[in-house]
């Protein structure tokens, strides 16, 4: 069976962001503002505390994370569960001993969570502990792969702001090759009628062929540009930025700093901005974005990070309702 399969848009697992259809994403926005309403008084919040509570849920955490992390466990919390979690398994668990991600999850499915969330540092990590475990298992980052409850926070945004998810112009800039946050974003809004992308980046951290490839065969519009984002950025409905990850990048000849100073967003660069557009940022970041910028009313990137934690409780109570 496939694991990421649905029927009637119930998934038995969160692992890449392609399981999503359009038609899923109209309803699951408005489950997310729905929780958001609820939110804002004492009344809701008591509601939503009783959705799932006495479920638990595992957080396990083999790279480090602070949004992803704490907004799942705050979601956890607000719907009324139990969460048990570790901030470093790559360090404190018996991965250092050389057990595997599959061994690993069958223990702690012996354990009776409800669900886990899983951030590993190799790509396909997930679908492995999917593959193998007896509760839903929701991707929260597998190294330069994927990062689907990212991709689903960052299209509400772009909803909550825009009203729309078609015929965008979205421009995605900065280290391409590594960043499973712009992965998954694309193959999300790919799924959109009439979106455009413009890849900007340093030319040794250009987007992966295979995500271009299906860009091709789905034939969606896309350019690429690695020397000024001046020449494209006016041109975008959504700007979104990412950090170089000087973590991911092996290669001792490249200048990262000489990198970062051709990718800043400034207030120079914001002028060049449509006036509507939308400013993104999947966090941390570096230099890559001036602070100056922050109180533009473009700039989403922190209202992007808060979105997190009512998109995640929306699907907490979609896997396990």
């Amino acid at each position: 069976m496939d694991i990421y399969s649905t029927r009637k848009n119930n998934f038995e697992h969160i692992i890449k962001s392609q399981q999503f259809s359009t038609e899923f994403l109209h309803q699951f926005f408005y489950k997310v503002s729905q929780i958001q309403q609820q939110f804002k008084n004492p009344t809701g919040q008591v509601i939503l505390r009783q959705k799932l509570a006495n479920k638990i849920l595992f957080n396990l955490f083999y790279e480090p994370s602070t949004r992803t992390r704490y907004s799942f466990a705050a979601a956890a919390h607000h719907m009324g569960m139990q969460v048990i979690g570790t901030e470093n398994a790559k360090h404190f668990s018996s991965a250092v001993k050389g057990e595997s991600i599959e061994d690993t999850i069958k223990v702690l499915c012996g354990y009776h969570p409800d669900a886990i969330v899983l951030r590993h540092h190799e790509i396909g990590a997930a679908e492995r502990a999917a593959a193998v475990s007896t509760v839903p298992i929701i991707n929260a980052g597998d190294g330069a792969g994927q990062h689907p409850t990212q991709a689903l926070l960052d299209v509400y945004t772009i909803f909550n702001r825009l009203k729309t998810l078609n015929n965008l112009t979205v421009l995605i800039g900065g280290d391409l090759a590594n960043g499973r946050t712009t992965r998954s974003l694309v193959y999300l809004l790919a799924k959109f009628k009439g979106t455009n992308f413009v890849f900007c980046s340093p030319e040794p951290l250009k987007m992966l062929p295979d995500l271009k490839e299906h860009l091709e065969e789905n034939e969606v519009s896309y350019i690429e540009i690695f020397d000024d984002l001046h020449k494209v950025v006016g041109a975008a409905d959504v700007v979104y930025w990412t950090r170089i990850q000087k973590e991911r990048i092996t290669d001792p000849e490249l200048d990262i700093d000489a990198l970062i100073q051709k990718f800043v967003i400034d207030k120079q660069v914001l002028s060049l901005m449509k006036p509507y557009s939308v400013l993104m940022h999947p966090l941390p970041r570096n230099r890559e974005i001036s602070v100056e910028v922050d109180d533009d009313i473009r700039a989403a990137y922190f209202e992007q990070a808060s979105n997190g934690m009512y998109v995640r409780m929306a699907l907490l109570e979609s896997l396990l309702k």
